[in-house]
């Protein structure tokens, strides 16, 4: 086990949400813009339009800045914050894929040279040469997204992995399809919007500028369009029951929904008048349309990650890092009957066991012990302290607090507390607290003193 990283002021799953949101709209742009790019070039080529190459240099700058720069220490801030946040998660993932990861990093090293090439060369080289090397970057960038698709999609659906531990049944699993064709389609969506970006940086008045907004609008939509197609019609049924249940209970808050989709048909409605009326781009309106688009990832993200609570890996480990499933083809066994039976504090670092009913009497050690149960319990979903609020005015902002859903359900004494600890499972998106009984009272025990808003601990009656 590990120690547990709650955050400061903001919690760790939303360090990670925040860091990953921007990663994919900094990633999934590099694969379709190579493409849109590789589109424009052939076209310059072959249709011998020379005036193509002045939005490709620019593209092509712009994306060497802010997507392999930025997207790229974006990447680095994803391993930094997910290893934080849920260590036994990442490894396990790494130890089912790192081969797969070393191919995805062997291919975005032929991206990360490719781009820096590709730009460099403009002029340099002969056209045909050039265009040769816009193929090369598009393969590159279109490897990486086949090849960490596979790892994305597992987490939520293992399929035959949970029965035989291979990682190729891992890998190709039942969402693996839909999502990479999904993402496929709506990352031109997202490169729609960046070259009206670039485009509306380019002289007003020429044809080509107005050309290539609506090309790439026209592109961008029907991203649009078959991505929204793809997951209503094979995606979304390839999902478990379970994520269907957790998508319609209350782990995703309904302002999740308004803001993905409501940044959908914002974006296909600014698409539609790029088609029609491309000589009004302006350069803060296409600004405006990637920040929509960073906030719809970002609710849809979010959306992905906790359709597969209370898990990490579902079917496989809990979020809170705790292994709730048999699997003998890798010689692994549910944690779940030994920590009920041992207790989970002689598991632990850094926490002090609670082990002897004199401990009840002991407030202090008790109310520790039954903070630190509460982190490695519950923090990877919920704030379990005010370490992870933004003050606003006389509220916090914090990420589905347990202390106002005790109160919220009437749980404001110890006992009640911890009758409600005993009784948790009953929700499609929480697993049964694990401990024993004296584990669990030290935990009402923290909660009482959050529910009651007192600083010091309370004292705990004889039982």
């Amino acid at each position: 086990m590990y120690p547990v990283w709650e955050g400061i002021l903001v919690h760790s799953a939303m360090y990670v949400a925040i860091v990953a949101a921007f990663h994919v709209l900094a990633s999934h742009l590099t694969v379709a813009a190579a493409w849109f790019n590789l589109y424009l070039e052939r076209r310059a080529v072959y249709e011998n339009r020379p005036e193509f190459y002045e939005y490709l240099k620019r593209s092509a700058l712009g994306l060497l800045v802010f997507a392999y720069v930025f997207g790229a220490l974006a990447g680095v801030g994803i391993w930094q914050t997910t290893t934080a946040a849920n260590p036994r998660g990442i490894s396990t993932l790494i130890h089912n894929f790192v081969l797969y990861w070393g191919a995805e990093w062997y291919m975005f090293l032929i991206d990360v040279v490719g781009i820096t090439v590709y730009y460099y060369t403009f002029g340099r080289v002969s056209p045909r040469t050039h265009l040769k090397l816009a193929w090369i970057l598009a393969l590159g960038a279109t490897g990486t997204l086949a090849v960490i698709v596979g790892i994305l999609s597992f987490k939520l659906t293992p399929g035959a992995w949970l029965q035989t531990g291979a990682s190729l049944d891992g890998f190709y699993n039942p969402t693996y399809y839909p999502m990479l064709t999904m993402r496929f389609a709506l990352m031109f969506t997202i490169t729609a919007a960046w070259a009206c970006l670039i485009a509306s940086t380019m002289p007003k008045g020429t044809p080509w500028r107005e050309h290539i907004i609506r090309r790439a609008s026209i592109i961008g939509l029907a991203g649009l369009i078959v991505g929204a197609l793809i997951w209503q019609f094979w995606y979304a049924p390839a999902l478990p029951e379970h994520a269907h249940q957790v998508m319609a209970s209350r782990a995703v808050p309904p302002i999740t929904y308004q803001v993905i989709v409501g940044g959908a048909v914002l974006t296909a409605l600014g698409l539609l008048l790029n088609i029609l009326y491309p000589r009004h781009q302006r350069t803060l309106i296409a600004l405006g349309a990637m920040v929509v688009l960073f906030l719809a990832i970002f609710g849809a993200e979010r959306t992905r990650e906790v359709m597969r609570k209370p898990d990490i890996i579902a079917g496989y480990m809990s979020s809170n890092q705790l292994v709730i499933a048999d699997i003998p083809a890798r010689g692994v066994r549910s944690e779940e009957p030994r920590l009920n039976q041992q207790g989970i504090t002689g598991q632990l670092p850094f926490i002090v066991p609670v082990k002897a009913a004199q401990d009840l009497y002991d407030t202090q050690k008790h109310w520790k012990s039954g903070k630190l149960l509460v982190l490695q319990q519950c923090a990877s979903c919920h704030s379990v302290s005010h370490q992870t609020g933004i003050p606003i005015g006389r509220h916090e902002l914090r990420l589905r607090p347990v202390d106002e859903l005790l109160a919220m359900r009437g749980a404001t004494t110890p006992e009640a507390i911890e009758a409600y600890l005993n009784a948790i499972g009953g929700f499609p998106y929480m697993h049964p607290v694990k401990g024993t009984p004296e584990e669990r009272a030290a935990m009402a025990a923290y909660l009482y003193s959050l529910v009651s808003e007192k600083t010091a601990p309370p004292a705990l009656a004889r039982r």
